[in-house]
């Protein structure tokens, strides 16, 4: 069957190659920098990944990819939980842990359901989309579920979609007040892609809301698809054109590492008194009950998971109170753990490198400069005199 490229097939074909490519920068940046990105990547390779199938069908190329035949929903029912999860790591700090692996038990229960038609033969496959290509409304009604009834799974996706959308822009509000308080450009960065990533997601469901089964079966159908086609080309570019935001940083960490654009301190939020205690008092009793500084790799983000306190306000206390930044607050500690070792005897078989990465350093140039940083001598020289004091006493 050969393909005519109009406007339609335009669309998805820019929508497949828009979301493959973002797609894939976002996990590879997901993995490298930012690991709420991959949250963000994987929502854009599912929907494209449904587009794909959702054309398929659309344009009738279904029938040479057989085998393929109803796994679009899956993607589809994989890819909307992801916006939220990306929204609510980035909003609220909070790891992805195992209780958010009962958002996938729709894709799930969806696959049990079409188990028997995955486990069709080749031909038998071929049978049922030649009956349903030229049918859109009997190919939406998802007629071989075992469980449920006709529009069934249509149905439950778009209130699944509609939720989802709903939780992600309540999420969204809160946070847009929270950056209106710290006025900070990568935030309010952030919070406009943002806006226009769930403006196009809303066209997902507000087809179907307003006009139901009240047009054409064909024009329904591609009232249903063709938004997400529209939705991976817009908010693929649209992020082109915030590269804070595709290339893996998030809000608090720019609070950290945009020192070159530093603002004044007129313009920046100021701590109460209380404020400044409680973060004081929490840093007191987590350094005596837990060495985090030995932690390779720990981040402003650890920290204020470990104290309870938010990673922007973690940065001013830092910054203001105690005059330093993040880097220095944790290497300082590091050497004085690794002087007190030192002097303990405890280490004395040990290696600089090795006393270096007992004490959270990932390399050992890191560790003699952040010592002569901080005590003035080499830890060669501090090792010399200690024997000295030793042979002295």
């Amino acid at each position: 069957m050969l393909l005519t490229l109009d406007w339609k097939n335009l669309l998805y074909l820019i929508g497949q190659i828009i979301g493959f490519l973002v797609g894939l920068l976002l996990l590879t940046y997901g993995f490298r920098k930012n690991k709420s990105n991959q949250l963000i990547g994987a929502s854009f390779i599912f929907l494209t990944l449904a587009s794909l199938l959702a054309w398929f069908i659309s344009s009738g190329l279904m029938i040479h990819f057989p085998n393929l035949y109803r796994t679009g929903n899956i993607f589809a029912l994989l890819y909307i939980p992801m916006v939220y999860l990306y929204i609510r790591k980035i909003v609220k700090e909070e790891p992805i842990g195992w209780i958010d692996l009962l958002q996938l038990i729709p894709a799930l229960i969806y696959v049990i359901d079409f188990t028997p038609v995955f486990l069709l033969s080749y031909d038998e496959k071929l049978d049922l989309i030649r009956k349903e290509i030229n049918n859109s409304l009997e190919f939406m009604a998802f007629n071989q579920s075992q469980f449920f009834p006709k529009n069934f799974w249509v149905s439950f996706r778009t209130l699944m979609i509609l939720v989802y959308w709903l939780l992600s822009v309540n999420l969204l509000v809160k946070y847009q007040s929270k950056i209106a308080d710290i006025n900070r450009f990568f935030g309010k960065e952030w919070v406009i892609w943002m806006k226009i990533y769930l403006f196009f997601q809303l066209l997902l469901v507000l087809p179907i809301l307003i006009l139901f089964f009240s047009v054409s079966p064909t024009l329904y159908y591609d009232l249903i698809h063709i938004p997400s086609a529209l939705l991976i080309a817009s908010s693929g570019v649209a992020i082109l054109f915030f590269p804070k935001v595709l290339y893996g940083m998030n809000e608090f960490e720019y609070l950290l590492d945009s020192q070159e654009e530093k603002e004044t301190e007129e313009e920046q939020p100021q701590l109460s008194v209380e404020k400044i205690a409680e973060i004081k008092e929490k840093l007191i009793v987590l350094e005596a009950g837990k060495k985090f500084y030995q932690a390779k790799g720990y981040a402003i983000r650890d920290l204020a998971k470990d104290t309870g306190i938010p990673s922007y306000l973690l940065t001013i206390y830092i910054n203001r109170v105690l005059e330093t930044n993040f880097s220095d607050f944790i290497n300082e500690r590091r050497i004085e753990e690794c002087a007190r070792l030192m002097e303990e005897g405890s280490f004395t078989h040990f290696t600089l490198e090795g006393l270096a990465e007992t004490c959270g350093f990932s390399n050992r140039n890191s560790f003699l400069n952040s010592f002569k940083k901080y005590k003035g001598i080499t830890p060669s020289a501090f090792k010399k005199t200690l024997k000295e004091s030793d042979s002295e006493a």
